[in-house]
């Protein structure tokens, strides 16, 4: 029996592939079925089970402050990422037509998705590593590692400019000849199966499983600002990167979460711009909320969330211009609600405390609006 056949091509531009570029992505745009749509309140149910059990045994691992600000960058990061979407797709989408030099066809789904995950995985490794060893692409990927907390709202916090530092990513598998589908499949089961090794939960390690496979305790390492973890388990799902390229570190003293010499930040703006102008941020002098302002934000950081919710699920139904006043009325909002829990003193600018509720609740109507 065959079991895949791989050929050697390069493919010339012509007005047939130009066509069925276009085509493809007509076709992507109109997907009802956004899979971070369906991720969205599975997250949300993962945070709440791990802040139940971490209780039940007497720990407390979420702070409001740190947990908002997770939550807000992973959302802005859904916003700015729909600017990005179809360019991205496009940009695949042409590789793909007229560079791509293999053409894998496996007879089995399990060895086609599976070397797919495969070459995904190594490819976020070697990215993740090299966002590590430059400054620059560390200012943007490090706001994923300024929590001072360790939990799922932790794997929530991704950059605003993540696209910038892993848009090359997809590129090799279009030159190996993968479908955009299949990339879009795959890739978001990679990005989700990631938020699992974001807890405490599980505080030792995992025998053998650990030899094959990143867990909690192999992760925790990666966020350490420890002396003996700084750049070490850069592996996204499968451990045997950190192991076959020497970068691997086990769990052997206390975790120390964080970034050396930079504070956390609710205001996702401030997180997503503190590492490259830490001068012009003031310390943050926080003072504690009260209840009624914790609740009041807790429902309109919800609002927000199905607010986005709802422009993913409908997202190919927006103009160009309507998308860029949606991303920049939630960005604006998350920025004004950080402000408020920041209490304004770490802003680039002077934030009035009292003028945030009034500011954020507008952006909340620029965003409905657009909605609509």
């Amino acid at each position: 029996m065959r079991v895949f056949t791989l050929t050697f091509f390069h493919a010339s531009p012509n007005a047939t592939q130009l066509n069925g570029i276009w085509v493809t992505l007509n076709r992507l745009s109109e997907l009802k079925m956004n899979p971070i749509v369906l991720a969205i309140p599975v997250f949300i149910l993962l945070m709440l089970l791990e802040y139940w059990l971490m209780r039940r045994q007497g720990k407390s691992v979420y702070r409001f402050h740190e947990t908002l600000g997770n939550i807000y960058c992973g959302m802005g990061q859904l916003f700015v990422d729909a600017l990005f979407k179809l360019p991205l797709i496009a940009l695949y989408a042409v590789v793909l037509e007229h560079s791509s030099i293999l053409h894998f066809k496996l007879a089995s789904p399990w060895l086609h998705y599976g070397l797919l995950f495969v070459v995904i995985d190594l490819i976020f490794y070697l990215n993740h590593r090299l966002c590590h060893t430059n400054k620059w692409l560390w200012a943007i990927h490090g706001v994923h590692h300024q929590s001072e907390d360790y939990n799922y709202s932790v794997g929530l916090r991704m950059p605003w400019w993540h696209k910038v530092v892993s848009f090359w990513t997809p590129l090799p598998l279009a030159l190996m000849g993968f479908s955009i589908q299949d990339y879009i499949l795959v890739i978001s089961g990679h990005a989700a199966i990631q938020i699992w090794t974001h807890t405490q939960l599980f505080e030792k390690r995992i025998p053998i499983f650990e030899w094959f496979f990143v867990t909690p305790s192999h992760h925790r390492v990666h966020h350490g600002k420890n002396k003996r973890y700084i750049d070490k388990n850069f592996a996204g799902v499968l451990s045997v990167w950190d192991y076959l390229f020497k970068s691997y570190e086990p769990e052997s003293e206390k975790v120390v979460f964080g970034v050396h010499r930079v504070q956390s930040h609710t205001n996702p703006l401030n997180a997503n711009l503190i590492q490259f102008f830490p001068k012009l941020m003031a310390p943050i002098k926080r003072v504690e909320l009260k209840t009624l302002e914790k609740t009041l934000l807790t429902i309109l950081s919800l609002g927000l969330i199905l607010a986005l919710t709802a422009f993913l699920s409908q997202e190919s139904a927006f103009s160009g211009e309507e998308k860029l006043l949606i991303v920049l009325a939630g960005l604006s909002l998350m920025a004004f609600f950080g402000s408020w829990v920041d209490r304004g003193r770490s802003s680039l600018g002077v934030v009035v405390p009292k003028m945030v509720p009034r500011l954020g609740l507008v952006s909340m109507l620029m965003c409905l609006l657009a909605l609509l």
